[in-house]
């Protein structure tokens, strides 16, 4: 399979498209492609094509637009994952699993027990989208999810759109179900807790504000293992849906 690489400014009425400076120098300095080496382009927002090196140039490479190519299949439904801040590179992870696994939109949050300052998280969005980047090259996806500024935990506790909002509770507490995955009929919102988890006053708002509590298992998973379990639960619970219909 030729090599991926992110031209967000692909346009399907142009013959070329240039990549930019970070994908240019993966193209010239790491692969070491030349002019004529065929590649794969993808523009972040479902578009996926193939290419031809045209100009290896390691600022601004030039690659010419073919054919439209199949990418992997999306989620029936938008998913947002609203996820508590972590420590260390723990939020990478979170970013490439929710990558691949077709998440939406990525919302971090702080909450009572983040460890991490918001103000270093925001500096890091960049970093984040470049994990992003790299993981859809390599699962083959052609759509990047919107990573969000960080914001408080209350001020997306009242999300207004029509979703289904799972809370995630590990271990299980209360009525938390380890079953119950809503269908795909409208965006599907997952709320992961930080490194400790939720408090008890925080698992409390959002049942007040619409949130179901939902688990994955009666243990306690590594707080950046949760979003690549429970979204491997979803999409499998969906696609198991339409192979039935």
């Amino acid at each position: 399979m030729p090599p991926r690489f992110h031209a967000p400014a692909l346009d399907i009425d142009q013959p070329t498209v240039t990549l930019p400076p970070g994908e240019s120098q993966h193209l010239t300095r790491v692969l070491r492609l030349g002019s004529g080496a065929d590649v794969e382009i993808f523009d972040g927002r479902g578009g996926l094509h193939s290419g031809r090196v045209q100009v290896a140039d390691g600022r601004a490479a030039i690659v010419s637009v073919g054919a439209p190519l199949e990418a992997t299949p999306e989620p029936g439904a938008p998913i947002v994952i609203v996820q508590g801040l972590l420590k260390g590179d723990g939020m990478d992870a979170v970013v490439r699993d929710a990558t691949m696994m077709g998440a939406t939109t990525i919302q971090p949050v702080t909450s009572a027990r983040t460890n991490v300052p918001g103000r270093s998280a925001a500096a890091a969005g960049e970093r984040w989208q470049r994990v992003a980047v790299a993981a859809a090259k390599q699962c083959g996806r052609a759509v990047l999810p919107t990573i969000a500024p960080v914001a408080r935990l209350d001020d997306v506790l009242d999300a207004t759109e029509t979703a289904s909002r799972l809370w995630l509770c590990e271990p299980a507490i209360g009525d938390a179900s380890a079953t119950a995955v809503p269908p795909a009929t409208s965006a599907l919102w997952l709320a992961i807790g930080p490194e400790g988890g939720w408090t008890t006053n925080e698992v409390a708002a959002a049942r007040a504000a619409g949130w179901s509590l939902w688990t994955l298992a009666p243990v306690t998973l590594r707080a950046e293992q949760v979003t690549l379990a429970a979204l491997a639960v979803v999409r499998h619970a969906w696609s198991a849906v339409r192979r039935i219909t």
